[in-house]
């Protein structure tokens, strides 16, 4: 999960009260003023009296978020996290994967772990791409003797007819599956992390 505050865009048409998300992407702003950042974009970030500026895309930003300014500053300058650490996937750590690898940017951070089958697996990867495999994990889960923390890669938005994060979600719970971390993937796909139900 990303960075979010509230903030005031303060900007030559006057000021605005808005919302900041930073997620690995860019920024994304709502509220009275809306805008959409990519991280690669953003220069000259700078935090003082409280303020955040930076220089994107031809504009400078500024924004009020006055003691959190300079934690907002570090965080807009920092290089965003790779694919690989969002999940947890260090070289040879040993992975399963189950179903199509939707996006080339999941099989890179996938390249460097150890394969392995699911029993065997510290971390197990799963792709649904419809209903009826989303319902099929409990038992495949069962099955298969997975222990270990399951991220499900699911829809995102409306660019995909996979099931998206709130049907995996009520799926997974309903089989004592706790979720604990979100993590984006591509334009129209996600990642839910899931641990296992403790044993009674």
């Amino acid at each position: 999960m990303g960075r979010q505050a509230r903030a005031t865009w303060i900007g030559d048409e006057g000021v605005a009260a808005v919302t900041l998300h930073l997620e690995s992407g860019g920024l994304e702003v709502s509220g009275e003023r809306r805008a959409r950042l990519p991280r690669a974009a953003m220069t000259q970030v700078q935090a003082a009296d409280g303020v955040v500026s930076f220089v994107a895309q031809g504009d400078t930003y500024r924004f009020r978020l006055g003691a959190a300014a300079s934690a907002w500053a570090d965080a807009l300058a920092a290089e965003p996290p790779t694919l690989a650490e969002k999940l947890g996937i260090a070289a040879g750590r040993t992975v399963a994967v189950r179903g199509e690898l939707p996006v080339a940017e999941l099989e890179a951070a996938l390249a460097d772990a150890t394969r392995v089958p699911p029993f065997e697996a510290e971390l197990v990867v799963v792709v649904v791409r419809d209903r009826d495999e989303l319902e099929s994990l409990p038992v495949w889960f069962r099955e298969c003797g997975v222990a270990s923390p399951v991220w499900i890669v699911h829809g995102k938005g409306r660019r995909t007819t996979a099931p998206g994060d709130t049907a995996v979600r009520s799926a997974l719970r309903e089989s004592g599956w706790r979720d604990t971390k979100v993590s984006a993937i591509a334009d129209a796909w996600s990642a839910t992390r899931f641990h296992p139900a403790k044993a009674s």
